[in-house]
């Protein structure tokens, strides 16, 4: 049985799938798998991951990530889990460090620090972007999201413990973000290695509009854990907080835009607790008498 069982979730992947399992490969630590679930992809992936001897390789119709990655773990063999994005890649060393540092703290599941990388080019840390904290991490993972999947390793039990990821949340790109809310919300242990040991490739958008849009998947994230989670009165003051804060900051860029109609709500629910936030309220108000819904 292999230690560690590394999970790639693909789908039409074909133009960077070559670059994460050769990262793979390349690892200074080799008793691991590779399970490879192909989400119903009708590009090349299917040919590239058959030609790496080191990969299982599993296919299923297109179901999500969610349903994606609860299949690896069902077929995965290993007693720790690590997660590798298609279109993201790890360093040499990444699992032979980050398995010394669990093992040094009898960890149940890590996280590293990643680069960032735009358009080929390593634009800096995604520490300096998004602050990270560990051990108990509910009130800090509540405040902004500062895992990335690429860099985690848990032990396989641990995460089939509370059931993997939820494949029936409303919305899309925050899935493992909740996974690690439940994880955080059972008293789970986070240790934090403060090293870069990956690489997350993005696009970095300076388009507004993609900021706008993930700002507002982040947004339905949040509304989904205020309504569905049995937080304690510190979390929950905390996701009230945050909630404002996104508000306002979606408002803004809307406001930015001229897309007034669609910049009144958020302005209006950001609460009044402060001097900009009455500001900001007032403003969606004044917006609303001008701008009726459809």
């Amino acid at each position: 049985m292999p230690r560690v069982s590394v999970i790639i979730p693909a789908y039409n992947a074909e133009a960077f799938l070559t670059r994460a399992l050769r990262s793979v490969v390349a690892q200074t630590f080799n008793d691991y798998e590779i399970v490879l679930v192909d989400d119903g992809s009708t590009d090349g992936t299917a040919e590239i991951a058959r030609s790496f001897k080191q990969v299982r390789y599993f296919h299923q119709p297109n179901r999500r990530q969610p349903a994606t990655r609860n299949r690896g773990l069902k077929e995965a063999k290993g007693e720790l889990i690590a997660f590798l994005d298609a279109d993201d890649e790890w360093l040499p060393e990444k699992l032979e460090r980050q398995l010394a540092f669990m093992s040094e703290r009898d960890s149940e599941i890590s996280f590293t620090d990643t680069y960032v990388s735009s358009k080929g080019k390593r634009v800096g840390r995604h520490s300096d972007l998004v602050p990270p904290c560990d051990g108990d991490i509910l009130l800090g993972l509540l405040r902004q999201s500062f895992i990335t999947i690429n860099t985690v390793v848990a032990r396989k039990e641990l995460l089939e413990r509370v059931g993997g990821f939820d494949e029936n949340v409303p919305f899309r790109s925050h899935e493992d973000y909740d996974l690690w809310l439940r994880l955080a919300l059972a008293g789970t242990r986070f240790d934090y290695l403060d090293e870069p040991l990956a690489i997350y490739h993005r696009g970095f958008a300076s388009d507004s509009s993609d900021r706008i849009s993930m700002h507002e998947r982040y947004l339905e994230a949040l509304e989904y854990f205020d309504a569905s989670y049995e937080l304690p009165p510190e979390a929950r003051s905390q996701v009230i907080s945050t909630l404002n804060r996104t508000n306002a900051a979606l408002g803004r860029m809307l406001l930015q835009q001229g897309r007034l109609r669609e910049a009144a709500p958020h302005l209006r629910r950001v609460a009044p607790d402060t001097m900009r936030h009455r500001l900001l309220r007032a403003t969606g108000r004044v917006l609303s008498l001008f701008v009726r819904p459809k």
